[in-house]
């Protein structure tokens, strides 16, 4: 585009989230719908992203805001724009469900919040200037902490602003030593810097990036925030960091490590390592999903195992280099961009029906649901299409990109190091696949099936203004499926453009004859309407009778727990949970016990409460040295300058 298009369409973008920002601020009782109002429209702007590239080209412009740090620049390239357009259609999916959401905070500062959580994200992944990339990313840790501020959740809030500010100082330094070797700070001139740095200190860089980044993705050892947060946090902030905040880090650090420092065949030790790091995530993740009985937490973990692929992905990306073809590094790097995107929606659907879902029963324990589907079948088909999504069933998104990592896998054979590597790494993906799968199924049936499983009933529907926003996500999570392959080619060209590993489509062929969307889906559905249709033909008479109760009238807490479809794994995976086994006195009766299972997040456990403890009594230690006397200190000085001179002298 011409330079005084691009500012336009900036600040198209940006500008009414900036007045977003300021009016959410306003002490007013129309705060909250003004602000989410401009950030609406904003989100519809960014959504318009990757249709004008495709039309006028690449975005670029300066802002003209002078600094000592340089310019502020942004470049909205191939990648970029594809990219922020599925974000911001996500983003405007949550806050159209945030204005119609009981649970959502009712005042105007949230929304304003909101705000500047879009402007950051957008500014992040558009960034072409060092300064503006690590302002913008700093700014999204600090916007998702303070949207995650509620009632008694400080300790996970807390938690997660410290680990994030870990992850983000790792990631300053990384820049800075990229900068430090690169001539001047714009970072679209940056490219293959490791030919200059060198392989030491490149992996040195590569490592710090990914863990940096890893803090906001979750990978272990770095991921007990997440758990904690997301189930006392607000839904809409949950639904926002783990999709459009994980869709910023995914962009940011794809481009830092295959654009700005470029991998090569020497790396191969460091891809095996940063492998065996992401697949350890993704069996975690995957393990604790099936144990948790909070819907939100399941969806923490099911976050970190999702991500952790990504980042296998990547890992494996480097790996290729090493005697790979270009078409086969583009092909693995497209399945980790591409179930990125697919993550960020239907993780985004998913959040928004817990989140309703537990408006509608209030409870927040999903074994304490049940009977959704029969009361509200609508939002139970459309709850079904993020439940398939999530478990990649066809035709559905997840299905596509996870099948993608699948056949790259596959297609890595005759690689240094890759006899007994990729077997793993296609176990890894199948087993926690598997697992993620079954959580997933879990999660549907005793949110919407059966029977409901407390004394509460449901107290209000969804109602079609809330149920919008869930079925504009519903749809694209079938048509990115349906239009894998597409999508697939036009991820392929932005990473070209925005790397140094070269334009390869060649893997396409292979996949023409393995990944033919439409004609699975047709075969799928006429597969259904077939059984259907023979079902009814063939219908026998069927008689309603009472269910057997061996003389005990049956009751809701009867049908079967989610603690208890988790026992058999729980008994053989003991040591690592670490489940604790606790009875008290039941509420109903003072002659009952009631027993149950809690589960403590053993990295916690085991590495944070014991480096916490060590922090507070060094805390403690230096608390003490200062609060001594003015003699003391004269003392200690003394002996420093004595042990210094006599130091002096015999050098």
């Amino acid at each position: 585009m011409f330079p005084v298009y691009d500012g336009l369409y900036l600040s198209l973008m940006l500008v009414p989230a900036v007045f977003g920002v300021v009016v959410g601020a306003v002490p007013s009782k129309h705060a909250k719908a003004a602000s989410a109002s401009l950030c609406g429209w904003s989100a519809l702007m960014g959504a318009l992203a990757y249709p004008l590239f495709l039309y006028g080209g690449t975005v670029s412009y300066t802002f003209p805001v002078p600094s000592a740090w340089g310019p502020y620049s942004v470049l909205m390239d191939d990648l970029s724009s594809m990219i922020v357009s599925i974000s911001s259609v996500v983003f405007l999916a949550v806050l159209s469900h945030m204005m119609r959401s009981a649970s959502a905070p009712r005042n105007g500062k949230y929304a304003s919040l909101a705000c500047t959580l879009f402007i950051a994200c957008v500014l992040a992944m558009c960034a072409d200037t060092v300064m503006l990339l690590l302002m913008a990313w700093e700014t999204v840790t600090l916007a998702t902490f303070l949207m995650s501020l509620r009632g008694k959740n400080g300790t996970a809030a807390w938690k997660f602003f410290v680990i994030a500010h870990v992850g983000g100082l790792m990631v300053i330094c990384s820049f800075l030593a990229m900068a430090s070797y690169a001539d001047g700070q714009t970072l679209s001139s940056w490219s293959d810097l490791s030919t200059v740095m060198g392989v030491p200190a490149s992996c040195g860089v590569i490592v710090l990036l990914f863990v940096g980044f890893g803090t906001k993705l979750g990978l272990i050892p770095f991921h007990v925030w997440m758990p904690d947060l997301y189930s006392s946090a607000p839904t809409h902030t949950s639904a926002l960091m783990s999709t459009v905040s994980s869709n910023v880090a995914v962009l940011v650090l794809f481009k830092s490590v295959f654009g700005y420092v470029g991998v090569s065949d020497e790396m191969y030790v460091l891809a095996v390592i940063l492998m065996a790091a992401s697949s350890f995530t993704a069996i975690w993740g995957a393990l604790e999903s099936l144990v948790q009985t909070e819907p939100k937490r399941i969806l923490a973990y099911s976050s970190m195992e999702n991500m952790a692929l990504v980042l296998l992905c990547f890992s494996l990306g480097m790996l290729f280099s090493d005697g790979g073809s270009p078409g086969l590094i583009t092909m693995v790097l497209v399945a980790g961009l591409f179930h990125a995107l697919n993550h960020s929606v239907f993780k985004s659907l998913m959040m928004l029906t817990v989140g309703s879902a537990e408006d509608c029963t209030g409870e927040t324990a999903m074994e304490r649901m049940g009977g959704l589907a029969k009361l509200m079948p609508a939002f139970s088909i459309v709850s079904l299409v993020a439940v398939l999504s999530m478990a990649a069933v066809p035709p559905f998104n997840g299905f596509a990109s996870e099948w993608l990592m699948v056949q790259s896998l596959m297609g890595g054979e005759g690689i240094h190091m890759t006899e007994i590597i990729l077997p793993l790494g296609v176990a890894v993906v199948g087993i926690s696949g598997m697992m993620a799968a079954v959580s997933y199924a879990r999660l549907y049936g005793f949110m919407f099936l059966g029977r409901p499983r407390s004394e509460r009933r449901v107290s209000k529907m969804i109602g079609a203004s809330s149920l919008a926003p869930m079925v504009l996500l519903a749809l694209l999570c079938f048509a990115m499926g349906i239009f894998a392959t597409d999508i697939m080619g036009r991820l392929a060209g932005g990473i070209g453009a925005s790397t140094t590993i070269p334009s390869d489509d060649s893997y396409m062929a292979h996949l023409a004859g393995t990944l033919n969307v439409p004609m699975l889906a047709g075969i799928l559905l006429v597969s259904v309407f077939a059984v259907s249709g023979l079902s009814r033909v063939f219908r026998k008479k069927s008689t309603r009778s009472p269910t057997w109760d061996c003389g005990t009238p049956l009751t809701e807490e009867m049908q079967y727990s989610s603690v208890g479809f988790s026992q058999p794994l729980v008994r053989v995976f003991h040591p690592l949970y670490g489940d604790v086994m606790e009875l008290s006195d039941d509420e109903s009766s003072k002659d009952c016990k009631r027993y149950s299972i809690r589960f403590a997040e053993p990295f916690a456990e085991r590495l944070y409460v014991p480096l916490s403890n060590l922090v507070m009594k060094g805390a403690k230690y230096v608390g003490r040295t200062q609060n001594g006397n003015i003699q003391s200190y004269f003392g200690y000085i003394l002996i420093v300058l004595v042990t210094l001179l006599v130091a002096v002298r015999f050098i």
